[in-house]
């Protein structure tokens, strides 16, 4: 056997999106090997895991339950579990902390215990099932990601001391950047780690085990005399000439009509530049499929078996092309698919790619657009590419088509002040109509810490003290990595007390907005003979508004996207004095939405009520 390459437990092991997908790098790369006359076997244990629990025992399944999913598996989760197995030492040392952790869940020591029993248990069941490919194999990976190193590196370590012989490599997200020299100077069962894409890497390093003088490459590696160093860097393959992945689907507990298969619509993010995100130490080229590409893979699964039709886009942006989400909505069209999520930047977002979007099939969940804030001010302190204009013009576009759309707001932010805070609800307030819409999601979220992120590397330029150690080392005593895994840092901001207060009234804000009805807060306008006509409605309070041919022609010019205010001029022939006059009299009214510099705006009426969701 050239490889074995395995996927163990997420950490948030009870959702459909977890439970119920199949891992696309061990597909990718089954498929690949085999094409090139390797052997290879691939082990999905993440999706064996739930049915594993389900029959543990009904108290057994609830307390997994609740270590992974209340509070988040930041605070505690299946990772620390297997975390535990792994630093038995450091688990003993830390009964004080944990035991804290787990009365928050209404969980006890003993509990505890039963669940790393039963953690154990899986691992060895894993073992078994994966030694008879082990005796002569070159190679085992793990794919780490979503917060499963800890029982990658558990079966891992358990792997060399059954197996010395074998060497074994770990990629993905978990072990990426900074961290996985970390990772490999506190183990010694871990040959080799992945540094970015895994196809280029694996082909060669099998080549270099097999005793070919071939330089390896994105890895780190260990050298006798040298310690850990790092390999030169290769740009991987491009993506359209990856073959389709290959599952073995007699091997899963699920159905095929179960399954939610991961699509990649693309790789790498074309921004890299959002000082929150580590996405630039991953080391992944931004690529994108072609529309034909993502046909052909389509097309290759229905072949397989037409149970085949529930889908998970596999991309940090799968807007790379508008024309591509365009060209291949008219495929998708019709043919009874089911999307579970896709993520999309909002800077190239606009109505044509919306309804593009709401064409691929029924969308399980809303889809993920990045509108972090509505405020100017956080954008920039986030390198966002973006502004709060945009923002805005991409949830009335998707209110109006009946898009369900969800996105997560920062209540918090370094350098973020009362002003920004402000201006963000300002804002809200004036879209409430559009927020209220059934289609439309808002949660908001605390700022989140990761290691090699911009705010991270200079947290003190960013007015930022972060603490010395992640949350989950944290929670051992004298735990040997600082980093581990993509766990966030505790941190505290230098406005800390401003900061508090700040988030707190955001929070108040997105509430009120949610518990308001969208019969009861509206702004429609329409066309009349003589000009325009506008009602606004906020809680049930309506107001008619009415404005002749002049005003409607340069409020219509905006309805539907952003319009700089010297191109309505030039468009209807008014001087620029008199659009801004006309604008300032909309504005006042809380009928447009300028842009920070007032050279662009917004027109915020909808033609017509929201509509339904899915109903374009």
């Amino acid at each position: 056997m050239d490889l074995v390459f395995i996927s163990m437990p997420y950490s948030r092991f009870y959702s459909k999106w977890f439970a119920g997908v199949p891992n696309i790098n061990l597909g990718i790369m089954q498929a690949l090997l085999k094409k090139q006359g390797r052997s290879v076997k691939t082990f999905h244990f993440h999706l064996e895991f739930l049915p594993f629990v389900k029959k543990l025992g009904g108290h057994i399944m609830d307390n997994f339950i609740k270590i992974s999913e209340p509070l988040g598996v930041e605070y505690m989760g299946l990772d620390y579990i297997f975390a535990s197995l792994l630093f038995e030492d450091a688990y003993s040392r830390s009964q004080d902390r944990f035991t804290e952790r787990l009365s928050q869940l209404d969980l006890s020591p003993s509990d505890f215990e039963e669940l790393r029993e039963a953690a154990r248990s899986f691992a060895g069941n894993a073992l078994k099932r994966i030694s008879p490919y082990l005796k002569n194999t070159k190679l085992v990976g793990f794919s780490c990601s979503h917060y499963q190193l800890s029982s990658s590196l558990f079966l891992c370590r358990i792997i060399r001391e059954r197996f010395p012989e074998v060497k074994t490599i770990l990629g993905g997200k978990d072990c990426s950047g900074a961290f996985a020299h970390e990772l490999m100077s506190n183990t010694d069962y871990i040959d080799f780690s992945g540094i970015g894409e895994c196809e280029v890497t694996v082909e060669q390093l099998l080549r270099h085990i097999e005793g070919n003088p071939e330089e390896l490459r994105n890895v780190l590696f260990r050298d006798g005399e040298n310690g850990i160093l790092q390999s030169s860097s290769q740009v991987n393959h491009p993506i359209n000439s990856l073959p389709f992945p290959e599952y073995d689907f007699d091997d899963f507990p699920l159905r095929k009509d179960e399954l939610i298969l991961p699509l990649e619509f693309g790789r790498g993010c074309p921004w890299k530049r959002c000082t929150f995100c580590p996405d630039e130490s991953y080391n992944i080229l931004c690529q994108a499929k072609t529309a034909e590409r993502i046909q052909e893979e389509i097309e290759h699964y229905q072949s397989v078996s037409p149970d085949l039709r529930n889908f998970f886009i596999l991309d940090s942006d799968a807007l790379k092309n508008p024309q591509t989400i365009i060209d291949v909505s008219g495929f998708f069209e019709g043919k009874q698919l089911d999307f579970h999520y896709a993520e999309f930047r909002a800077e190239k977002m606009d109505r044509d790619v919306l309804g593009a979007v709401a064409r691929f099939g029924k969308w399980i969940s809303n889809f993920q657009v990045g509108i972090e804030t509505f405020s100017d001010g956080v954008l920039t302190l986030m390198n966002k590419g973006v502004t709060a204009l945009k923002n805005v013009e991409v949830i009335k576009s998707a209110a109006e088509l009946g898009v369900p759309i969800q996105s997560n707001l920062f209540t918090c932010y370094p350098q973020m002040t009362t002003e920004d805070m402000m201006e963000n609800n300002r804002i809200m307030e004036l879209i409430t109509h559009l927020l209220v819409c059934e289609n439309i999601q808002i949660f908001p979220g605390e700022f989140y810490l990761p290691a090699d992120c911009a705010v991270f590397i200079e947290s003190n330029r960013h007015r930022l003290r972060k603490h010395s150690e992640s949350v989950f080392a944290c929670a051992f005593e004298e735990f040997p990595m600082p980093s581990y895994s993509n766990y966030p840092y505790p941190y505290q901001f230098e406005n800390d007390e401003e900061q508090f207060r700040n988030s707190g009234i955001i929070r108040n804000k997105i509430d009120e907005i949610k518990s308001k009805s969208p019969q009861e807060n509206y702004m429609i306008y329409a066309e009349t003979p003589d000009g325009l006509r506008i009602e606004t409605c906020r809680d049930s309070q309506c107001t008619i508004h009415q404005f002749g041919l002049v005003e409607r022609d340069v409020y219509i010019s905006a309805a539907e996207k952003i319009k700089q205010t010297g191109e309505v001029s030039r468009e209807l022939n008014m001087p620029i004095a008199e659009v801004c006059s006309v604008l300032d009299d909309f504005e006042k009214k809380g009928l447009i939405l300028y842009s920070s510099d007032r050279q662009s705006f917004l027109s915020l009426a909808t033609r017509e009520r929201c509509k339904q969701p899915g109903k374009t």
